[in-house]
């Protein structure tokens, strides 16, 4: 069996997570955020919380260098596999082991709703940039924007537990326009803007979707396929606007951008 790293993450996690995630939801990112960074080709730039690098490596096309950083080992490990010429590095965004003013553009894709001081995080990428650098994120609009995701954290609350639902509601909870000003708030930072963007999942079927968000968050063990069962039913029922529900569903998944100017 694997050995959990810094984030409890297997090496077998990750690479579902490349598998499943990146195709069902996260590849239709990239684009939208090297864009609000407007990254040039003689740029150097810094992707933190990288994951398995789908937003590093389609940076690394358009600027002059681009490093990933991340604290989870087996996602690198699967990044480093999928971009061997990108440099990928290890460590914790509260303290970035980078000198002052070594990047012009740090670009995040939906990691600071589980860093535990975002606002710390974010003045560490502003500490990094050069004068007139791009911080952007990407960050999941709350649930109250994200319906169907409402629906399976209710439907895993009544299933399971409220542990188990918090858990998978986590990565909505920062997905407030007043609460993202406020993180980026930070000295050196200027031009704040928060944008929303209309995006949307695709899995192959409800019981696929359930399943990969409960593998995701570690609950496999603890979820047995008869309560997976009866999430997807419940979901069903709760939003039963889903095209071919006993097929592949595609639904919104709607998020922010942040971008802020350093300097």
């Amino acid at each position: 069996m694997s050995t959990p790293d810094e984030m409890g993450l297997t090496p077998d996690a990750a690479l579902g997570y490349e598998q499943f995630f990146v195709p069902a939801i996260f590849h239709q990112w990239p684009a939208k955020i090297i864009s609000a960074a407007a990254i040039m080709e003689n740029d150097d730039v810094l992707d933190v919380g990288c994951g398995t690098g789908a937003l590093t490596r389609e940076v690394v096309k358009c600027a002059g260098s681009a490093t990933g950083f991340d604290l989870s080992e087996s996602m690198l490990g699967v990044a480093r596999q999928a971009c061997p010429t990108v440099t990928f590095q290890q460590g914790n965004v509260a303290e970035l082991p980078f000198d002052n003013s070594s990047f012009d553009a740090v670009v995040s894709a939906f990691m600071l709703m589980f860093v535990p001081d975002p606002k710390q995080a974010v003045g560490q990428m502003q500490r990094v940039l050069r004068p007139g650098g791009r911080v952007v994120a990407g960050i999941w609009q709350g649930l109250d924007n994200n319906p169907v995701y409402d629906a399976l954290v209710e439907s895993t609350r009544e299933v399971v537990d409220d542990q188990s639902a918090d858990s998978m509601a986590w990565p909505f909870t920062m997905g407030d326009i007043g609460k993202l000003e406020d993180i980026f708030n930070v000295d050196g930072l200027s031009d704040i803007s928060v944008t929303p963007h209309d995006g949307y999942a695709e899995f192959p079927s409800v019981e696929d979707l359930v399943g990969v968000e409960i593998q995701a968050w570690l609950l496999a063990d603890s979820v047995s396929a008869a309560q997976i069962k009866e999430i997807a039913a419940k979901l069903r029922r709760k939003y039963s606007d889903f095209a071919n529900i006993d097929g592949p569903i595609r639904f919104p998944l709607n998020a922010f951008i942040v971008r802020a100017v350093s300097g």
